[in-house]
């Protein structure tokens, strides 16, 4: 099977003709952690019965209690490319998945004076968290997007606001995308959080989230723009995507993490 193909059933194998809808709390911060604006969206999902179309439904809560709705088609034959899942919405965008919801959308290659992000998303039961991390035209820090949905209905379950601990070091069990979709064994490595630079900033949000990212991206060196989640006392989930000094994507990092005490 293909790279691609493994990609497509990754990010959408599990969506049948009737709806997965996901409904969630939608804030966006400034890059210093200033809330913009907060919402209420539901995320919904169909497949049609070759699973060779997806339908994806956007249906936002607006000020009045009525619903605005977006929709758009993700179809298999134009929409799967070698590098990712391109949705409609952003063809500048792919989708790269390892399965059971480890999921990233990410800007193939940073381009200066274009916009340029990624988005994470932690899947934990009928939980998802995601986090989008936006960059404007002039390569700085723009807005962080934090998203918890839960599967099938609004959850008022209060969201935990303490700072996650990551200090220490910790042993990973990772996986890597490569830009061709080629997906790498599970290794168990160590690693520890000091290692990275000096430019990346340290952010801590709502759902035990804790984000490393240079506050600007610059075409003369890589880019590394990390995330990790808490699901426990000791253990976090963790994403990477890496660029080169050109600009281009050359990995994901999928890792699970126990601290290593």
């Amino acid at each position: 099977m293909r790279n691609s193909d493994k990609n497509w059933n990754n990010l959408f194998g599990e969506y049948a003709v009737d709806e997965t809808a996901w409904y969630g709390d939608w804030t966006v911060y400034s890059p210093n952690q200033t809330v913009i604006s907060s919402k209420q969206a539901i995320r919904g999902f169909r497949s049609n019965s070759g699973n060779t179309v997806i339908t994806h439904m956007n249906r936002y809560v607006v000020a009045d209690g009525n619903i605005e709705e977006k929709t758009w088609q993700i179809e298999r034959a134009t929409c799967n490319q070698p590098d990712g899942v391109v949705h409609p919405a952003m063809p500048f965008m792919r989708a790269l998945s390892f399965g059971e919801g480890t999921t990233a959308w990410i800007a193939p290659r940073f381009v200066p004076g274009k916009s340029f992000g990624v988005e994470f998303f932690f899947r934990n039961n009928n939980w998802r968290t995601s986090v989008a991390i936006v960059y404007g035209e002039n390569g700085c820090l723009d807005r962080i997007v934090h998203i918890q949905e839960h599967l099938d209905y609004f959850s008022d379950e209060p969201l935990s606001l303490e700072a996650s601990e990551i200090s220490g070091n910790w042993i990973e069990k990772k996986r890597s995308m490569t830009a061709d979709l080629s997906i790498s064994p599970e290794e168990a490595i160590q690693l520890s959080f000091d290692q990275f630079s000096s430019h990346h900033k340290m952010i801590s949000l709502p759902s035990n989230l804790i984000l490393m990212l240079p506050e600007r991206v610059n075409i003369d060196q890589p880019i590394q723009i990390a995330a990790a989640q808490r699901i426990a006392e000791h253990q976090l989930k963790y994403f990477a995507a890496h660029y080169a000094v050109t600009g281009a994507f050359t990995s994901l990092i999928s890792a699970s993490m126990q601290r290593n005490v």
